[in-house]
């Protein structure tokens, strides 16, 4: 009989050895930086998507006295990426544009990074 196709014999034993860790290390060191006054908030991305979300922003004259010319820059970039917006309505899979610098980083750091890509966060 042929093994089936998620036969657990057959999976790679680092994908055996996966745990899930709520409050794994990056968790804790997190926490301790923070603790410290040493984590920043996430700025950068947050105001990039506000853009992306609104980018009726991007019109008003004085959006670079509330932006920085950097998070203006990538919103336009990653609003030309996608012609429909963001939103409910777009591939579940991600926007096209963004799957593709993904994957070019992915493909470009794959030798010095050890990841685990996951749908999900906690």
């Amino acid at each position: 009989m042929a093994p089936k196709p998620l036969d657990y014999e057959l999976l790679n034993e680092n994908v055996k050895k996966v745990a899930y860790a709520v409050k794994g290390e990056l968790y804790l060191r997190a926490s301790e930086l923070q603790k410290e006054g040493k984590k920043k908030p996430l700025t950068f991305p947050r105001q990039v998507v506000a853009l992306c979300q609104a980018p009726f922003l991007l019109d008003d004259p004085n959006v670079g006295l509330l932006f920085p010319a950097d998070v203006i820059a990538r919103a336009k970039h990653y609003l030309s990426l996608n012609s429909g917006g963001l939103g409910a309505y777009s591939d579940s899979r991600g926007l096209p544009g963004i799957r593709k610098e993904f994957a070019e980083f992915i493909e470009k750091s794959m030798h010095e990074l050890d990841f685990f890509i996951s749908s999900s966060n906690s």
